[in-house]
């Protein structure tokens, strides 16, 4: 379980995140939408301290924790605790593959080199697996298919689909990929300007939204109790 209140963020004067509020039920998948700019990957990188919140809680499971105020040792115990994918993957240059999935093994987890190794190998008996090496309770996912080669996308989004489905992990998934969203999510949410705009039921949100601006979001992606595509008529 994931329970996110009021969280801020700003960067010199420019207000990011307006407040917060999320909660993730656990084994449940929470599918972020938004355009460019609404503050979906500035908000996942808080709950990972990748970016440190001006203002807001966490709760996951059992650890609470101030975004804003807190140690070193509440950041490594929340990490131990997650695993995140990122765009680019940020791999490390100068390791091998296996080196790259050890590396939070042995760094953050303590573990001993032998024993990373092992889990890594296995882990990577299956492409796009590798993020489950670190037994994380929560996995956030930053437009995980944003970089990818269009035939790649099909791929990694049936691993993301096969984790949901088999091992129920807590997941948040920052994505555009709209059909995905409405297959694997047990909740959407829709952002834009730094607050959430309206979230809920996927089939709710994405067929029959209430906000006038995830209508019109949408209406590039989907139809909406039609065969037409939404138009500003529509609206």
């Amino acid at each position: 379980m994931i329970d996110i209140k009021q969280v801020h963020k700003s960067f010199g004067n420019c207000e990011i995140l307006k407040g917060i509020d999320l909660h993730v039920p656990t084994g449940s998948v929470t599918v972020i939408l938004g355009p460019s700019g609404s503050g979906k990957t500035t908000f996942l990188r808080t709950l990972n301290f990748l970016e440190k919140a001006d203002a807001g809680t966490m709760q996951l499971n059992d650890i609470s924790v101030d975004l804003h105020k807190a140690s070193n040792k509440e950041i490594l115990n929340v990490r131990r605790n997650t695993s995140m994918v990122f765009q680019s993957y940020n791999l490390f240059s100068n390791k091998t593959v296996i080196e790259n999935i050890m590396e939070g093994l042995v760094t953050v987890k303590k573990m001993k080199k032998s024993q990373a190794r092992e889990i890594a190998q296995r882990f990577l008996k299956e492409v796009g697996m590798e993020a489950l090496a670190m037994d994380p309770e929560v996995i956030l996912f930053d437009e995980p298919t944003s970089a990818l080669d269009p035939e790649l996308v099909g791929e990694v989004l049936a691993v993301i689909r096969k984790i949901a489905k088999e091992l129920k992990v807590t997941m948040i998934i920052v994505t555009h990929e709209i059909g995905f969203a409405k297959e694997v999510a047990d909740q959407v949410v829709f952002m834009e300007g730094g607050v959430i705009v309206e979230q809920g039921d996927p089939k709710v949100v994405l067929e029959h939204p209430k906000e006038e601006r995830t209508r019109k979001f949408l209406s590039r992606y989907l139809t909406l109790d039609s065969e037409q595509p939404l138009d500003s008529a529509a609206l």
